[in-house]
């Protein structure tokens, strides 16, 4: 039976690998440097603006991991839990390079306390043989290099003690510089260099299918190493500040072995140190990648998803060792630092922006054990985007747009997230806050959308009528199908239809009521559906299936509750496609004018637009006067509505003088024509302007809520 893979505790699998990551190469060469630069301020400064960054992420880390079961790939999981695949691979793949680059770094910072024990031996082969050789180490296990970084911890406690002790020396300490002159660099140059001494929060969250318990080992061991690790830099800024004068620590980048208390125990300290920051990215680094490739996201996913018995990701580690050994070309640690920078600023970025977008959005399924004020992503952000574009906008510019190229490959893939992200709480948050807004404002003119309540009694009726209903919710509309009666065809008619308008892109539901009493059942949907929060405001009825009675029940309704009503009968079967949808005015005479409401009007205009725009058609504007002598006013009406409504270029106007009912028959040809809806509606009349148009037809009445003008 295979051995389990080894879970770690907080202080072995999180406290102890960023302590020794934070206090890496920078710590021992450049610290001093960076004193002897900018002065004891100007390196409080930046000191506290990197930490600024790694605290307010930090932070924001342990906040959202102890709200989730922390999947392995730490970052990554954290950031595609959120906000999907897609963003956890744009910020994964950046967090990758940057922990790989990072190997190479603090390798460059070994030789360098290698030379001071061997300055004949070359650096490149130095770095070479110890790149090797901690290669092995992390293809060989975790285990391993946890168990060499246990013995290297008390190493580098004894060397930091050392160092600190140097204040006992015999020779007098000096007055610190307070500003430094910077002459071989500015004080955002010395942040650019010197911000990577900070980032070493994400190698325990790294580490997250490797804990026992990441919930509370992620929070308290990435806290506790961070508070640490600050104070120790805070602290021996002074202490560089008070043992070495500035032309010194600018020279001499190991001044802190020379004025240390016992200077081989502080060199022994930095060598240990900068291999086993070296060897953390290394362990760390394959574990995000091949969290990466378990979900597909990358090339090559399912060999590199593989792993040992023991849980060690050994192709990822080979990966990863192919690329550190490109960061070595960098030729030094001051040329490599400034990149890693910016891919680091990127991902803590995002951490802060995910808790930010969490907390903003009140969602009762955030509820992390380790609370931070909501101040904390703000200032994370802030701080990261000053850090940016201050430290290094070129890089971020670089990073941008690798974060953008591997989110648009990832999201080409069509790779499903196989969990719930906080996207949908996004979409539900604005629609809620959308819904609210609404309740309390009238929606305008110019926010009009045909939001159909559609009555039916039979399974016929929902097919017959769904064309028309598709045709008019095409853009931006809705429907509502309310089922009447006890048919028990309506349960799955209705389900279905709605299944097929959805999956179309429209937006559309139902309500069954198995009333009778059709009349008692539209006012009560009425009723219940005032409150949505888009309420419908046109019902549209086939007037085959109704009395004269219910007619008028309809209009009773529908002008009680202030909402449309369309009566529809269909053409006959087999009529040719004429290619028209012809929109009829009611006689104006004497008053041809436009105004902004117009009655038995806007609705026709909007309404005709709408099934013309559908269905690939002409629209055409006609009237019938009395009057020959108001032709030509009618006719001007006529195109300047065309004008101000801003209907399609096509649209052609028609008048006609006489008597309406005897010019039907040699109206102009059209598939479906448009009339306003008058008191009295007898489906008689109605049955006989289609038999006389040889088509169909649907009558309207305005809710008043509309205008083809707005």
């Amino acid at each position: 039976m295979a051995a389990a893979a080894p879970r770690f505790g907080t202080f072995a699998g999180v406290y102890r690998p960023v302590f020794l990551t934070i206090l890496g190469a920078m710590f021992y060469l450049r610290q001093g440097w960076l004193v002897g630069e900018t002065g004891l301020l100007g390196a409080l400064a930046v000191i506290l603006g990197a930490h600024l960054i790694t605290g307010t992420t930090a932070l924001s880390l342990s906040s959202i991991a102890s709200n989730l079961r922390v999947r392995p790939g730490g970052a990554f999981a954290i950031i595609a839990q959120a906000l999907g695949l897609e963003a956890g691979a744009a910020i994964g793949v950046p967090l990758f390079i940057a922990q790989t680059a990072s190997a190479a770094m603090y390798l460059y910072g070994f030789s360098e306390g290698w030379a001071l024990l061997f300055p004949g031996h070359p650096p490149q082969v130095v770095v070479g043989v110890a790149f090797v050789l901690l290669s092995f180490v992390a293809w060989r296990s975790a285990g391993l290099a946890a168990r060499a970084q246990g013995l290297l911890f008390v190493v580098i406690a004894v060397a930091i003690a050392s160092a600190a002790l140097g204040l006992a020396r015999p020779e007098p300490l000096i007055a610190p510089t307070w500003i430094g002159a910077f002459e071989g660099a500015s004080l955002v140059e010395a942040f650019a260099i010197f911000f990577p001494a900070a980032t070493g929060i994400m190698v325990g969250v790294g580490m997250s299918g490797s804990l026992a318990d990441p919930r509370r080992s992620v929070p308290r061991g990435t806290l506790l190493a961070w508070g640490t690790t600050f104070a120790i830099y805070t602290a021996f800024a002074v202490w560089y500040a008070v043992v070495a004068p500035v032309p010194e620590l600018i020279s001499d980048k190991t001044a802190m072995i020379r004025h240390a208390l016992v200077p081989q125990l502080v060199l022994v300290g930095l060598l240990c140190s900068t291999l086993m920051a070296s060897l953390s990215s290394l362990v760390a680094a394959p574990r995000l990648l091949q969290a990466m490739a378990a979900h597909g996201v990358l090339p090559g996913a399912r060999w590199l998803a593989r792993a040992t018995p023991d849980g060690d990701p050994r192709p990822a580690v080979l990966v990863t060792t192919a690329l550190a050994s490109l960061g070595l070309a960098a030729g030094s640690l001051d040329a490599i630092a400034p990149l890693i920078t910016s891919f680091f600023i990127m991902t803590y970025l995002v951490i802060n922006a995910v808790v930010a977008m969490e907390q903003g959005l009140g969602m009762i399924s955030f509820r992390p054990a380790f609370r931070v004020h909501r101040l904390v992503p703000l200032v994370g952000v802030a701080a990261c985007l000053l850090g940016l574009a201050l430290a290094s906008p070129f890089g971020g510019l670089f990073e941008l747009f690798i974060v953008l190229a591997v989110y648009g490959l990832v999201s080409r893939r069509k790779i499903d997230t196989p969990w719930e992200t906080v996207r949908s709480g996004v979409a539900v948050t604005l629609a809620a806050w959308a819904a609210r807004r609404a309740a309390h404002i009238d929606r305008s003119e110019r926010a009009w959308k045909p939001d159909l309540l559609v009555p039916v009694a039979t399974a016929a009726q929902v097919d017959e009528m769904a064309p028309l209903v598709d045709d008019l919710i095409r853009r931006t509309g809705s429907v509502r199908w309310l089922g009447l009666g006890p048919r028990a065809e309506l349960d799955a008619a209705l389900p279905a239809v709605v299944a097929r308008q959805a999956a179309a892109g429209h937006h559309a539901a139902q309500t069954r009521l198995r009333t009778t009493a059709y009349m008692d059942g539209l006012g009560a949907a009425l009723d219940t559906l005032r409150a949505a929060l888009f309420p419908p405001n046109l019902v549209l009825v086939d007037v085959r299936k109704v009395s004269d009675d219910e007619i008028a029940g309809y209009q009773q309704h529908c002008a009680f509750h202030g909402v449309g009503l369309g009566l529809w009968l269909p053409g006959p079967d087999g009529a040719p496609v004429r290619g028209a949808v012809a929109v009829w005015i009611s006689d104006r005479s004497p008053s041809w004018e436009l105004h902004l409401h117009q009655a038995n009007l806007d609705l026709l205009v909007l309404t005709g637009f709408l099934l013309a725009q559908a269905r690939g058609h002409r629209l055409r504007l006609c009237t019938v006067v009395a009057d020959p002598e108001q032709k030509e006013p009618a006719r001007a009406f006529l195109k300047a509505l065309v004008d101000q409504a801003r209907l399609p270029a096509g649209t052609t106007v028609h008048v006609a003088v006489g008597r309406f009912a005897e010019l039907l028959p040699e109206a102009p040809p059209a598939d479906l024509h448009l009339f306003g809806l008058g008191p009295a509606a007898p489906r008689a009349r109605l049955e006989q302007t289609c038999a006389a148009l040889d088509a169909g037809a649907l009558w309207l009445r305005d809710s008043g809520h509309e205008s083809a003008l707005a």
